[in-house]
Formats: structure tokens, sequence, C-alpha cells
């Protein structure tokens, strides 16, 4: 039993990152009120761009860093299009998640003459932090061999929790949600503020598709984010938009996958337990909503 929970617990730690870094990227925007529905896109060209700079330059880092900057980029000129320029947030968002799909398609005939999938020796994936001294203590042996990137993104949520809520960007960003005018009225330009965190979610999630085709995997599949950005926006919401709620939305939504991939090694028809994450999702943000709206009746009631 022991070795059936360390199992699921190490896939679960393996499956967390892509969810948990696009989740803080959402957890951001939606601090200053604007739903994100483009992680999707992001994760995607993130994933894409690492395994090309990976096959170029043979560096798993200067894949990351090149990646940090396109999807950062891409961040930035969604805040442009959106804040500027005033056009629809989810007309955006829509558009990012068409465009990823369809660049990366012609990309990958382009660069490698092949269709659907690409996979070459010359990709350095992320390398593992390895803690020999784990593995042969039950459940903690899951940590043992997992990759860089998951300690990354556990430093990310703790520079995250104390950037919110120690600092003083971290109040103007938490102030400009409820109201942007009295933060534009302190002498705050909103506007910037707005575009670097845009910029930052770009990066989270770029990052998090990186993780996709050099961490899980060394290779690219069109589509290979298969709505995970959407899910971690559910975790986003799930956590009420505060990182250590975000990581146990994501660590949510990871421990579904590692029981459907458990599962399907057991028996279970494929077909009925693959819609099993997004089942979890669908009851998750129900619940949430329901509790929200619960909440704010209370609040209501309190202050009559």
């Amino acid at each position: 039993m022991l070795d059936l929970i360390t199992s699921v617990l190490e896939t679960t730690l393996r499956l967390l990152p892509p969810i948990l870094l696009a989740g803080f990227g959402g957890l951001i925007t939606q601090r200053i009120k604007l739903v994100n529905l483009g992680l999707e896109g992001f994760m995607l060209i993130g994933a894409f761009v690492a395994v090309v700079m990976s096959y170029f330059t043979g560096s798993a880092l200067i894949a990351l860093l090149v990646t940090c900057f396109i999807c950062g980029l891409m961040g930035l000129l969604f805040a442009i299009f959106n804040i500027k320029y005033k056009a629809d947030n989810i007309v955006v968002s829509v558009a990012i998640n068409m465009f990823a799909l369809g660049i990366t398609k012609y990309f990958l005939n382009i660069l490698f003459g092949v269709r659907g999938a690409f996979s070459s020796p010359k990709i350095i994936g992320f390398s593992t932090i390895d803690l020999p001294f784990l593995e042969n203590i039950p459940i903690l042996s899951a940590f043992a061999h997992q990759s860089i990137i998951l300690y990354l993104s556990i430093l990310i949520l703790i520079v995250l929790q104390i950037t919110l809520f120690k600092t003083k960007i971290g109040l103007r960003i938490r102030a400009t949600g409820p109201n942007s005018m009295a933060v534009q009225t302190a002498g705050v330009n909103v506007f910037k503020l707005k575009c670097m965190v845009l910029t930052a979610s770009g990066i989270l999630c770029g990052i998090g598709g990186a993780y996709l085709s050099l961490g899980q995997l060394t290779m690219f599949t069109d589509n290979m984010t298969n709505g995970r950005g959407y899910v971690a926006m559910a975790a986003s919401n799930f956590g009420n938009a505060m990182p250590v709620g975000t990581s146990l939305g994501a660590l949510l939504f990871g421990f579904t996958d590692a029981v459907t991939m458990k599962a399907q090694l057991y028996g279970f028809p494929p077909q009925l337990i693959q819609i099993l994450p997004y089942l979890v999702t669908v009851l998750t943000l129900i619940g949430v909503g329901v509790y929200k709206k619960r909440k704010s009746k209370r609040r209501l009631i309190a202050n009559e």
C-alpha cells in the first residue's frame, strides 16, 4: 500500500509544475481584475520555443531563458492590446490560443519537416535534483528524483506569497483590482503596473509549457498542453487567487491526473478514466462558485 501511495505521490509531483506555474500566471492577473484565458496559448508557445531552442543550442538553460523572453513579450502585447487599445480580454485570449495552435503546427513543419510530433536526441531536457538519502524512506522517496523545475515552482510560490503580501508593489497589485482609480490617484502608473503583471504571467506560463516539453518529455506534439491552461485557471479560482490556495488546487488536479494514469494500469477503461480530471475541474468550479455565493450572502446579512 505504501508503494502505491509513494508511486501516486511521485507522479503527482511530476505532473504538478505546469498547472502550478500557469495557475500563478492566472492568479496575478486575477489580482488586477483581468481574466486571462490565454494561459493555454502561452503554455503551448513556451513548450514549442523550449524544444526548438534546446534542439539548436543544446542547452536547456538557454531554451528556458528564450522561452521566458518570448512568452513575456506575448504577455506584454496582451497588456497593450487590452489596456491601451481596449480590446476585449476574452477575444484577445481566444486569439492567443488559436494563434499558438496554428503557429506551432506551421513552424513544426517548416523547421523539422514533420507533422504532429517531433523528437530528437539533440533535445536536452531539464535536469533532475537527486536526493539519494530519501530513496529508502517510504512516501518521502517520491521526492528523490524530481525535476529542478518542481523546486523552482516551490521557490516561486514563496517569492509570490512574500511579494503580494509583504511588499509595496504587492499592495499596489492587490489594490489595483478592486479600485484602480484610487491607485492611479495615489501616483502609481497603473498601465505600467498591469503591463508588468501580464508580462510576469506570460513568463510563468512559458516556464510551465517548457516543463511539459523538456521536463515531462523531451519532445513536442501538437496541442500538447491539452487543456492544462484552463485547468490552471480553475486552480487559481479554487485558491481564490491566493498563492497557497492555488498551489492546493494545482495539487488536487495533479493528483487527479496521477490517479487517472495509475487507474489505467489496473485495467480501468481509459475512455471513462480520462474524463476524471475534467470532471473534477467542473465540480471544483461549481463548489467554489457556491461557496463564494454563500459567503457573499452571509456578508450582506451581517452588514444589514
